[in-house]
């Protein structure tokens, strides 16, 4: 039996949400409610990731503002723009020990500054799930 690929891009998923920096945080809002999503990639006009959007920065910007009206301001006010992240070649062993140094719990995966997916620890599970059933050592 042939070794299972290592590869990001065998186990990341191809679903992930989207905003433009300029975009409100109500959208925001609304966008990660309807995916059921815990975070967005922020794109500029081009489409390159400029940061992400977690639900936890648009929950304590309602706290900061008072869960008043109004209270988001813009995505490009909230997110975070020293984002880790992975390549769609990187190897997924390696990963695994990413999520073990590092609190994240998802990672984008990027192809020529281009979001083309994410990569989460559960997704590692599953990695390692086919890696050992093959019985091949890697």
């Amino acid at each position: 039996m042939p070794a299972p690929s290592l590869r990001v891009s065998h186990y990341m998923s191809k679903q992930f949400a989207s905003i433009r920096e300029n975009q409100s945080v109500e959208e925001a809002v609304k966008l990660l409610s309807e995916r059921n999503s815990y975070g967005a990639a922020v794109l500029d006009q081009l489409g390159n990731m400029v940061g992400v959007i977690s639900v936890t920065d648009c929950i304590d910007a309602a706290i900061k503002h008072g869960f008043t009206p109004g209270w988001g301001g813009t995505v490009r006010d909230l997110m975070t723009t020293d984002v880790r992240y992975v390549e769609m070649d990187d190897n997924i062993l390696d990963v695994a020990k990413m999520f073990m140094d590092e609190p994240y719990r998802r990672y984008p995966v990027m192809d020529d500054n281009r979001v083309v997916g994410v990569v989460s620890r559960l997704d590692v599970v599953k990695a390692l799930h086919k890696i050992n059933k093959s019985g091949v050592a890697v």
